[in-house]
């Protein structure tokens, strides 16, 4: 954790040898003037020799640490506690404890821990006793964090349900109501409650699903009538990240971000394929296929929502035109003539929550909505 007490005790390795060196001539010295040592003197030789190492265990023992914590995000006791029967880690300044597994005497968090961050433990142990002390998650290098909206469009429905922030570094959780907000652009006024709370990251930390309050979004439920719509067709908002937000290795983002949305009106229609564009490659060629969409989606999520079956590729997708979103299959092997098969994942959602089996909010007074079907099929000429 520390190269510091490495450093520090090296330096004193190497007074005390500097100071055995000294008593080595000494005694020499009054070895030639008395002819032999006094049992003083040799007493104090017999302390010269083992001076080194008592000095060394006396300048290292106060900054041994009592737990480290490694880049595989686990925390270890180091010291050789006896019979350790409980353990909690909380972040300094909190009262609230880390959830994670604790198995003698590694501890590893729910949430990865945080570079700079220092955290208190308490062990209990079997003899009833108790044992307090700290340990910080040391700074990496100082490589700064960026982050991006998706899907990069300011034109998004009024019943937006889901956007994305893309970051180029795992960051921080548990702590994003703190560093977003959103606010009206006239006035500057944070639109209170405009978030579910829900957290949700994915795997590798980066990306982080925002979610708007459903209860708000959603037509004649009572959040919504009782305090209106977090978005309004017509008028424009800023979604605020704040520059505080660290990354897990503990180096804040700098700077304010601020992205610009300008509601259009709401999107209640299940999401229609046969309404994309289509556009076929030649058959003996490594061109892509490419699917132009009628609406916007997440790119990341409608990239890997498209499949081309027993046909080996890749699948890329991108906003164009700040309101639709174009896919694009590359094959592997040359393309065959013939008919082949676009699939669509039917629980693909636009950003209003519509997906292809059913509408966000149906309308229990008339007939039920049909499914729209998930296969585009593509001839592809010789």
């Amino acid at each position: 954790m520390r190269t510091e007490n490495g450093k520090l005790a090296t330096a004193a390795f190497a007074c005390a040898s500097r100071q055995f060196d000294v008593l080595i001539s000494l005694r020499f010295t009054l070895r030639a003037a008395f002819g032999s040592l006094s049992r003083f003197a040799r007493l104090s030789f017999q302390f010269s020799v083992f001076s080194p190492l008592i000095l060394l265990l006396l300048i290292t023992f106060p900054h041994l640490q009592a737990a480290s914590i490694n880049e595989a995000n686990s925390l270890t006791i180091t010291q050789p506690f006896s019979g350790i029967e409980s353990l909690r880690v909380f972040a300094k300044g909190s009262s609230q404890p880390l959830f994670g597994t604790f198995r003698p005497p590694v501890f590893v968090p729910a949430i990865p821990f945080v570079r700079g961050q220092i955290y208190e433990v308490e062990l209990k142990l079997a003899n009833g006793s108790e044992s307090k002390f700290e340990v910080t998650f040391d700074q990496a290098a100082h490589v700064v964090p960026t982050v991006r909206l998706s899907p990069t469009s300011i034109a998004i429905p009024a019943n937006t349900l889901k956007l994305y922030l893309d970051f180029s570094k795992p960051m921080e959780e548990g702590v994003f109501l703190k560093h977003i907000t959103l606010q009206r652009q006239n006035t500057g006024e944070e639109v209170a409650g405009a978030f579910r709370e829900t957290e949700l990251w994915s795997p590798d930390g980066k990306r982080l699903t925002i979610m708007f309050h459903p209860g708000r979004q959603k037509t004649g439920v009572n959040l919504n009538l009782d305090e209106g719509p977090v978005l309004i067709a017509g008028e424009g908002y800023d979604l605020v990240v704040s520059g505080q937000w660290r990354s897990t290795a503990g180096i804040a983002l700098g700077r304010e971000s601020a992205f610009h949305l300008k509601p259009i009106a709401a999107d209640h229609e299940q999401p229609d394929p046969a309404r994309w564009q289509i556009h076929p490659p030649k058959a003996g060629t490594l061109a892509p296929i490419v699917v132009i969409t009628n609406e916007l989606f997440d790119p990341q999520i409608f990239a890997r929502a498209l499949q081309v079956p027993q046909t080996p590729g890749k699948a890329e997708a991108k906003v164009i035109d700040l309101q639709r979103v174009e896919w694009r299959f590359t094959p592997e092997q040359p393309w065959k003539p013939g008919e082949h098969r676009i699939t669509i994942d039917p629980e693909l959602e636009d950003l209003a929550g519509n997906n292809l089996r059913k509408p966000f909010e149906v309308d229990l007074t008339v007939a039920p909505p049909q499914p729209r079907s998930n296969v585009l099929k593509v001839q592809i000429q010789p």
